[in-house]
């Protein structure tokens, strides 16, 4: 619309510019004015460059996995993070920053600091305050008739994710404000796409300005509130045993300069800026994509009645009747419940789609061609996850069996040639660094929901309906409520 604008306006700047011949100081202006737009302008007219969609799960494998090698094919399109798009491209995150030192620097930090299995496990007590938290809701809500279970799910995840990134002892009116904050920002991120790739900034900052106030203000709150709680873990020395949290490594870290009057082997601190980002990168794809993976197990667990009384006999097996909850210990043994969320993540994959772009120094080739440098790539993961060559049987149907006839929990993901049958973290050297942890907080939040209560669909507006809503996360058109039964401690099978 932007550019559509200024091409329409041009023809009527060139007869003003004739009319106006002989007033010398409005002619300097207007001939300065289309010297410095012109540049901008050149771009109108360019060829834009080709979109491929990739929808088959062997091509998908040769691109992303195969044509990674040694770095290439590792960049995405121009990011739609808020922090990238308002800082003019200088504060980078894990998802927007170019493949490169600097990439390397901050997601090295992340999976080594504190996704580490190692790490992962001193955090422990902050899972099972979130599951006693989002346990209780559900429970009080269960008491005055149907259950939110969407809202209770994310709230909790934010929590959780959020202790993890600034520690305890944030107060629950605060952490609840700072969900509906990061929420709102995710919501922007489908009307922010027009500044990410706009041909024109300035002139696509004007038009669309109320979008870009909404950014703006959406950023500033951000800082606000990240800000103190990111200062007052400068210079705090850890307690004995106390876990890691996600801002100490970032206050220490130190990255590469890219400042052109510096020697490229010197390195920096992060900005205050760049933390903010970090943070809420980190808070925003920590909380949504598990909340949102978490709602759509469990609700085909409520469509699927025999499924879930299957998972919970398995639970119980292995789980003393009188346990305070499913530990962490427990999980690797249970392999219809990785069965059943390996199944709901091939469905319904949390992230709509991954991304690539050709850039010059990649050589990327499909069906014997080279693809053009600029050309933007796209993997729609729930489509190359349901690829009918892949799945012989139903690929449109729930089916945690398919995940149990493998001696590997994750073998049924892979052809027998060693390609990628589904891929809900995305792959290459882009794979989301997160995987393991979500696969932690799905594991242990699904196993103990399920063993405290009986998931139970409700009537009308209440059923569950699998449609799902896709933006930049794949989410449930209409928010998951349930009717929940408590389990009675009796029935459950005790071990020996």
């Amino acid at each position: 619309m932007a550019d559509l604008l200024l091409v329409t306006l041009l023809p009527l700047a060139a007869l003003l510019f004739l009319a106006l011949h002989h007033a010398p100081h409005i002619k300097a202006l207007l001939t300065r004015a289309m010297s410095v737009l012109a540049p901008e302008l050149s771009t109108v007219w360019k060829p834009q460059p080709a979109s491929i969609f990739v929808t088959d799960h062997e091509t998908a494998h040769s691109l992303l996995v195969r044509g990674s090698a040694g770095g290439c094919f590792s960049n995405r399109p121009p990011s739609i993070s808020p922090s990238a798009i308002l800082s003019r491209r200088r504060h980078q995150n894990i998802t927007s920053a170019p493949y490169g030192q600097h990439w390397r620097a901050i997601r090295h930090n992340l999976t080594s600091e504190l996704l580490h299995p190692a790490r992962l496990r001193r955090h422990a007590a902050a899972r099972r305050a979130a599951l006693h938290g989002l346990v209780v809701d559900l429970a009080e809500q269960r008491n005055k008739g149907v259950v939110h279970a969407a809202e209770s799910i994310r709230y909790a995840m934010f929590g959780l994710v959020a202790t993890m990134c600034f520690g305890d002892g944030i107060d629950t009116g605060r952490l609840r404000a700072m969900a509906d904050a990061q929420s709102d920002l995710v919501k922007s991120l489908a009307t922010a796409r027009v500044f990410a790739h706009a041909k024109l900034p300035a002139v696509t900052r004007l038009v669309y300005r109320n979008r870009w106030k909404k950014l703006a203000f959406l950023r500033q709150q951000q800082e606000e509130t990240y800000l103190p709680l990111i200062d007052s873990r400068r210079g705090r020395r850890p307690k004995s045993g106390e876990p890691t949290v996600y801002v100490d490594t970032l206050i220490d870290l130190l990255v590469p300069d890219d400042q052109a009057n510096k020697p490229r082997r010197q390195q920096r601190r992060l900005s205050d800026g760049e933390l903010v980002g970090m943070c809420s990168e980190f808070l925003g794809a920590g909380t949504e994509t598990t909340a949102s993976a978490l709602q759509w197990i469990m609700a085909n667990l409520v469509k699927h009645r025999e499924i879930q009384e299957a998972l919970r006999r398995e639970i119980d097996a292995f789980v003393c009747a009188d346990a305070e909850e499913v530990s962490e210990d427990v999980l690797g043994k249970l392999e219809y419940l990785n069965a059943v969320i390996m199944e709901a993540l091939r469905l319904h994959p949390p992230t709509s789609f991954a991304f690539r772009q050709v850039m010059e120094e990649d050589n990327v080739v499909h069906d014997g061609e080279r693809i053009p440098a600029g050309t933007k790539v796209y993997f729609p993961l729930a489509a190359i996850a349901r690829d009918t060559t892949a799945w012989d049987d139903n690929p449109d149907e729930f089916k945690p069996q398919r995940f149990l006839a493998c001696k590997c929990k994750e073998d049924a993901s892979q052809g027998t040639d060693g390609t990628i049958k589904m891929m809900p973290f995305g792959g290459g050297r882009r794979m989301c660094p997160g995987r393991g942890v979500a696969m932690l907080h799905l594991s242990y939040f699904v196993a103990n929901l399920v063993r405290e209560f009986r998931w139970r669909e409700g009537e009308g507006e209440l059923a569950v309906d699998l449609e799902p809503h896709v933006e930049f996360f794949t989410v449930m058109k209409r928010p998951l409520r349930a009717h929940l039964e408590i389990v009675p401690t009796e029935i459950r099978t005790r071990v020996n």
